[in-house]
């Protein structure tokens, strides 16, 4: 993917000293437009898919853990993979079965046979074939639904249920973030993912081969706690901007917890989609040895916006240059975005097209240690 020429700085390899603080400002942690990061989910939890509450919602204990109480409510309309259930007869779709409480599954999911693809439907989360084995059950492929955070609170997934990355049932070159027991989803998790968790963004942690930059044999492009952070984020689709369809991003931690900050104040602005060129690219700052942030997963370049209007607009296009006080609405949205990141604290560079031509296609954002620069 590409990315800016030029993220203006000495970045050095480290990565150690991002505080958290140095991420999320005082004035973002009294910001209502950030911290209410679920204000869109809440009414869809553990509720029908149109935000309405259910009238037969229940708790349950759960005989593994001791009677321990779950919240057993269906979590969308109809049975599908994922719902709660306590025997077969509750999975009432074709190949439909139950996994019970007692093979560990909080309230019981309901799931089906798999080899590779697991079957979809609408108003329910997508579905992903896993292995059993993995996550305590005998051996084969089972259906499991998607962390969801646009159907769900928090990570995306049922009370009792956490959202980690499992690699498809025979198949290692394919993982989604899936809902599964917390028992198997591990709960070594850092500071930075926990934060992430508490956000409510759904993401995965991946791993990352250090890989050096062309004609840098040298240097090393090494990722701090590198992620999956997946789509929507607050509401708000993140998109190659070549691409037709919103996906995935990979960043380091650090920067992810900033890209859903980013989410927020796109969705109060009433954004959509964030069009973006590019977050992960081993390579140097252009004329220097030092390695970009890019390099890093520590930066986003944004090339422009989807609105809530279905109008899409850009950096290239809509960015008034030399006007600090934009004529036109759609100039006026590019500007509030920037200064609303800056005033939050949520990058510590923003470069605009005001910051040189190599930029007059998109805001370049990272987390460049010691950086403290909006041009």
């Amino acid at each position: 993917m590409a990315s800016c020429a030029d993220d203006g700085g000495g970045a050095g390899l480290a990565t150690d000293g991002i505080a958290t603080e140095g991420l999320l400002s005082d004035s973002l942690g009294s910001d209502e437009a950030f911290m209410d990061t679920t204000g869109s989910l809440d009414d869809t939890s553990a509720g029908d898919v149109d935000g309405s509450s259910s009238d037969d919602s229940s708790t349950e204990p759960d005989p593994t853990t001791g009677g321990e109480m779950f919240d057993c409510s269906p979590a969308w309309a109809g049975p599908w993979v994922g719902s709660p259930c306590m025997g077969d007869s509750e999975c009432d779709f074709e190949g439909g079965f139950c996994v019970l409480p007692s093979q560990g599954f909080p309230c019981g999911t309901c799931s089906m046979a798999c080899t590779d693809l697991c079957p979809d439907i609408e108003q329910a989360p997508e579905t992903f074939c896993v292995s059993g084995a993995e996550v305590g059950l005998d051996p084969g492929g089972y259906c499991l639904s998607q962390c969801d955070a646009e159907l769900l609170s928090g990570n995306g997934c049922r009370d009792g249920y956490a959202c980690a990355g499992f690699n498809r049932y025979m198949n290692t070159n394919a993982s989604a973030a899936v809902c599964v027991p917390e028992l198997y989803a591990g709960t070594s998790r850092t500071e930075c993912q926990q934060m992430l968790m508490d956000l409510g963004a759904v993401f995965t942690p991946v791993d990352h081969t250090p890989d050096s930059p062309e004609g840098f044999p040298d240097l090393e492009c090494e990722i701090d706690e590198p992620v999956l952070l997946h789509t929507p984020v607050n509401g708000v689709a993140l998109r190659y901007i070549e691409s037709d369809e919103p996906g995935e991003v990979f960043l380091g931690c650090q920067a992810a917890v900033s890209v859903v900050g980013s989410a927020a104040v796109a969705a109060g602005l009433g954004i959509d989609e964030i069009l973006h060129i590019g977050t992960y690219n081993c390579r140097v700052i252009a004329g220097t040895t030092t390695i970009s942030q890019h390099g890093l997963a520590n930066a986003i370049d944004i090339g422009g916006f989807v609105l809530d209007t279905g109008v899409q607009i850009t950096v290239l296009e809509d960015w008034e240059d030399g006007n600090p006080n934009p004529s036109t609405e759609y100039g006026q949205i590019l500007h509030d975005f920037t200064d609303q990141l800056w005033a939050l604290g949520l990058w510590n560079v923003i470069f605009t097209p005001e910051h040189n031509a190599a930029h007059d296609n998109h805001f370049h954002v990272d987390l460049l240690v010691g950086g403290n620069t909006y041009d």
